[in-house]
């Protein structure tokens, strides 16, 4: 079990680049009520949602342990975490009951808190910049750079428009969309165990990692 799911951390943090991305910008996926105007547009959105966490990971007193519970918040406020869940299931979302979806939204914001949150760690002032915003009806991208002393990281964001705005669903990092990795790794898990199966599998990796 613990082959399968590292699969996901394989595949999607390659590099330190990756990983600096990923802890500067994913540590926790949900859905709360988000502090921009509801007319926001995509840029606005993922520009407040990035300020806010730069601004906390450059509080003079920062303190990982201290400040994880607002970072979070504010991750929470920016992300969608049903379209992401709708997302990686895929065709087999409508297939499950109204629990099931409740359940696997729950504990895939909770694998991705796991895997990534602790990269926070790996933040050294790096900046990130906004370039560009495409829109077509109700999904959007919004194309941005963090500027590392490595060399500029490409980080595209993937929104979806809802009656109180827009929220964000998936990050691609150098073409490597998290979405999409977990789909892959998801998949054959469910075709051979059912959604019971994957679910199970999921707890105990949380559990693993004493989430």
């Amino acid at each position: 079990m613990t082959s399968i799911f590292s699969r996901v951390t394989r595949q999607f943090v390659r590099s330190r680049r990756l990983v600096l991305v990923v802890g500067l910008l994913l540590p926790l996926l949900g859905t709360s009520s988000f502090s921009v105007a509801d007319d926001a547009t995509p840029t606005a959105t993922v520009k407040t949602a990035v300020d806010k966490i730069l601004g906390i990971l450059r509080k003079p007193d920062y303190n990982f342990e201290k400040d994880r519970s607002s970072i979070s918040a504010e991750i929470r406020k920016a992300f969608d975490d049903v379209a992401m869940a709708q997302s990686v299931l895929s065709t087999n979302w409508k297939s499950i009951n109204a629990d099931q979806q409740n359940t696997f939204k729950d504990l895939l914001s909770q694998t991705v808190e796991n895997n990534y949150i602790g990269r926070l760690k790996s933040y050294n002032n790096e900046k990130v910049e906004i370039r560009k915003e495409e829109v077509k009806d109700t999904l959007a991208t919004v194309d941005s750079v963090v500027v590392a002393k490595s060399g500029d990281i490409p980080v595209n964001y993937k929104l979806r428009k809802r009656k109180d705005g827009w929220f964000i669903y998936d990050v691609v990092v150098e073409n490597v969309s998290m979405v999409s990795t977990y789909r892959d790794t998801y998949r054959p898990i469910f075709s051979k165990d059912g959604i019971d199966g994957l679910l199970k599998q999921m707890k105990a990796k949380i559990a693993e990692l004493g989430g």
